[in-house]
């Protein structure tokens, strides 16, 4: 199994409720994926809630049976309408495939 975990840090320029409004938008696109594609097992959607500056906003854990399936998930057209909105919204991500 692939873990695919991706923590995202919003806009600074965005307004506190601009920043709200894109966490949860967010969440509901990413978590509608799995029943358009076939490859993404799990999805799991995080909303921080530590202030820090050190914290980051989102996070992005899926599941895999493979790296082929990651791939194939990655590049889905319904996934890559959710990155051009996520893409719109964000300054920062950063990105840890794993094998369990």
């Amino acid at each position: 199994m692939i873990k695919h975990i991706v923590a995202f840090r919003l806009k600074k320029e965005l307004s506190a409720d601009e920043k709200a409004d894109a966490m949860n938008t967010m969440k509901a696109r990413l978590e509608a994926l799995p029943p358009m594609i076939a490859e993404l097992e799990t999805v799991e959607v995080g909303l921080n809630f530590n202030p820090t500056d050190a914290a980051f906003d989102v996070v992005l854990t899926t599941t895999h049976n493979s790296v082929d399936d990651l791939g194939t998930y990655a590049a889905h057209p319904d996934h890559q309408e959710v990155v051009k909105f996520i893409l719109s919204v964000i300054s920062d991500r950063v990105v840890v495939d794993y094998e369990v």
